[in-house]
């Protein structure tokens, strides 16, 4: 046995620099998959169509300032953005504990602390989301196309690029337990997002749409699905691999109205009002339990995106979860 230390022979220093631009060229090829991967899962969601109340190719939904094009447009200015959210990640040290309490993605709040790698990673997430934003409202010129998908995805980007980086989705090959060990990472990284975000929130003079909807609803979205770690990706991911039976296209609008359905969407609630939310996740329910495919589908979807066409009902909250699942069945390949 040598008891020279092999790096400080030319040799062994040769093999730490090569050693150095593997793992560099590695990160930047894991995090371009990433991030292609999450601009993939938003077009698929815009390209799907019919849809109800929401941008599609064929119609603009009930949204009179953006069409397919939009969208296009938006998700592709979102991809150096999302390179930075993975790379963040996977920059920083391995996974932390998973052990924290969060809040109900419906209503409440969790007073339990961020941990300190967690809040420093969600502080370089939220500046990169941020910047996002400029981005999008820069090519849309204003519209808001995509907003609470560039939440979403920072956080899965961020917790996808921390988890690669520590080597601890090598070898899985199940979508279902790539989903859950994604979604705990998430729920780690969110921990105590809805008390640090909504505290004081009833004496701000300026709100956003999520402010107003949790002070007159109770219901903290995204944040709360974020800081709950995901469970309506999780269990529409689930849903979506049981429907082999059906053709994709049917099968995704399936999941989307299943996710309408039992989503509290901020969107809508902001849109129309509690009761608008609960006839839509009725008829979207009505459609999934009917088991009606290829035309007899489309034309059920068709007549629900008229009926929220008029009254100016978009779900687009829930158009971001269904964009997160098809993400998460793109990490295995599926």
């Amino acid at each position: 046995m040598s008891l020279v230390n092999k790096g400080d022979t030319a040799e062994g220093a040769s093999a730490d620099r090569i050693d150095r631009i593997d793992k560099v060229e590695r990160a930047d090829r894991v995090c371009k998959e990433l991030s292609a991967l999450a601009v993939k899962a938003l077009l698929d969601e815009a390209a799907l169509f019919p849809k109800p109340g929401l941008v599609d190719p064929v119609s603009q939904g009930a949204h009179s300032d953006m069409d397919f094009t939009t969208l296009v447009r938006s998700a592709a200015a979102l991809q150096q953005g999302f390179y930075e959210c993975a790379r963040i990640g996977y920059k920083s040290v391995a996974p932390f504990s998973a052990g924290v309490r969060p809040c109900t993605s419906d209503s409440g709040i969790s007073a339990a602390p961020a941990q300190p790698i967690a809040a420093a990673v969600r502080k370089r997430l939220r500046a990169t989301g941020l910047a996002l934003e400029k981005a999008m409202f820069a090519e849309t010129r204003g519209v808001n196309t995509h907003k609470g998908a560039i939440f979403i995805f920072a956080y899965l980007l961020g917790a996808a690029g921390l988890l690669s980086g520590a080597t601890q989705l090598d070898g899985i090959r199940s979508v279902m337990e790539l989903t859950e060990t994604l979604c705990a990472q998430v729920r780690v990284l969110a921990a105590g997002l809805c008390s640090e975000d909504m505290a004081g929130v009833s004496t701000k003079r300026t709100l956003t749409h999520g402010e107003q909807v949790f002070l007159q609803y109770g219901c903290t979205g995204i944040r709360g699905e974020a800081e709950a770690g995901l469970p309506l990706v999780q269990r529409n991911v689930a849903y979506l691999a049981g429907l082999t039976h059906l053709t994709q296209r049917d099968a995704y609008l399936y999941t989307l109205l299943h996710i309408i359905a039992e989503n509290k969407d901020t969107n809508v609630l902001f849109r129309a009002g509690s009761a608008a939310l609960r006839d839509l996740q009725i008829r979207c329910a009505s459609i999934v339990a009917s088991g009606a495919t290829g035309a007899a589908l489309y034309a059920a979807v068709e007549s629900l995106d008229a009926y929220c066409i008029e009254r100016h009902i978009s779900p687009g909250g829930s158009a971001d979860i269904f964009a997160a699942v098809l993400f998460c069945r793109g990490l295995t390949g599926a």
